[in-house]
């Protein structure tokens, strides 16, 4: 509703605090999940499918709400936060951003309706991807097609970046695409997150090995708990699951 508390600007702190969670009549996907992500920090989420890491950033994001515990955001129980003031300070970077027939400039819109060409123009330049926008065979006027199919699967991720920049959150969650996307448009991908990245806290779920080496920390799921946490060195070093995780991302890597 409109009540709740407005969450104030600035890099968004979070606390997980033995949190727990079971769709209804279903068995528990997480247990006693305690996490703390400090402001302005690049955190990596990882695990097999099914470790509860998705289920983690749902609750980020108020898809859901905790069966058990609780989620403080900026000290804040997040069930108390207005929702108008989460969607403005907490945005999500989906997998395969939605995309509908218009424009590229319509489609990048979509972040912040309010957004002018002129604005839109300078996200593009501050992510790097002035070259690409230009590139197209309308720049910002290239129609994208149903469901942006004109434009390929990394392309499609470069929209869902430049839309969460000009959303301008506060804390930032990426679910990284698994999709293999061309050598130009992932070093495009790359530079585009360096910028948008900046300055936010940053929850990741990491598909690819960069993302955990470059995270101040990394939080390693399995069967719903928490089962490692540190800098990715640290954890490599350790052994367990993380290693194990490593070892078959580095097979991928050479095979690729």
């Amino acid at each position: 509703g409109a009540s709740g508390v407005v969450l104030p600007r600035g890099p968004i702190s979070v606390v997980f605090e033995r949190v727990g969670f079971a769709y209804p009549g279903g068995p528990p996907v997480l247990h006693e999940v305690s996490a703390e992500i400090r402001p302005g920090s690049r955190v990596a989420i990882v695990g097999e499918t099914g470790s509860g890491k998705t289920t983690f950033a749902k609750l980020l994001t108020r898809l859901m709400d905790p069966t058990s515990g609780r989620i403080l955001v900026d000290g804040v129980d997040l069930r108390r936060v207005r929702f108008s003031s989460l969607r403005e300070r907490i945005v999500m970077v989906p997998q395969d951003g939605f995309l509908f027939d218009g424009t590229l400039a319509d489609n990048i819109r979509y972040g912040r309706p309010s957004a002018t060409d002129e604005e839109i123009s300078r996200a593009l330049a501050e992510l790097g991807l002035a070259d690409w926008a230009a590139g197209l065979p309308a720049g910002l006027a290239t129609p994208v097609g149903q469901r942006g199919e004109s434009l390929s699967a990394g392309e499609r991720q470069l929209v869902a970046l430049v839309r969460a920049y000009l959303a301008d959150p506060d804390l930032l969650l990426l679910d990284e695409a698994t999709s293999a996307v061309d050598p130009a448009t992932e070093v495009r991908i790359a530079r585009a997150l360096e910028g948008l990245t900046r300055g936010r806290t940053t929850v990741s779920i990491a598909h690819r090995l960069a993302t955990a080496e470059a995270a101040d920390e990394v939080l390693v799921f399995d069967r719903g708990r928490i089962v490692q946490r540190g800098p990715h060195a640290e954890l490599v070093a350790a052994g367990g699951v993380y290693a194990a995780l490593y070892a078959s991302w580095t097979s991928a890597t050479r095979q690729g």
